[in-house]
């Protein structure tokens, strides 16, 4: 008769445990990456929405003024500049123009200073020379 033994070497137990720790430490590196990517993407959808209301803000300020500006911070630390510049001169008594609206947006990122600017451009009728400035426009509507 043959005698059998049954069970594991203390080698293959290591070997064993050793694969098991190289699989397990690539799956949380795997991990600890698409949770720094989701807390990014985060940030870019936060910069993203505060642009947008800052956008939808500027449509409704009353008058545009070439030459004007303002300038801020968004809740998560992204300043931004809004600079409003003649694209075309207007016609001699014309009472519109067409202006540039420039907006400037700065954050700091990993990779350092990051820089993104939206422009866009508006036919603006001209209206009171008395009116109130850009930046007092922004703030009433805050």
């Amino acid at each position: 008769m043959i005698k059998t033994e049954k069970g594991f070497t203390l080698l293959e137990v290591i070997v064993a445990m050793t694969i098991l720790g190289l699989g397990f430490s690539a799956l949380f590196a795997g991990m600890s990456q698409s949770a720094r990517n989701l807390s990014r993407l985060d940030k870019v959808q936060r910069r993203e929405m505060f642009t947008r209301n800052l956008l939808a803000e500027l449509d409704l300020v009353q008058q545009l003024t070439p030459g004007e500006s303002s300038s801020g911070v968004f809740e998560d630390g992204t300043r931004w500049r809004l600079e409003i510049q003649p694209f075309v001169q207007p016609a001699p008594q014309s009472l519109t123009s067409l202006i540039r609206v420039e907006l400037r947006l700065d954050w700091d990122a990993a990779a350092g200073i990051q820089r993104k600017t939206i422009e866009t451009y508006r036919l603006v009728r001209m209206l009171d020379p008395t009116k109130p400035s850009l930046d007092q426009q922004l703030h009433a509507l805050q």
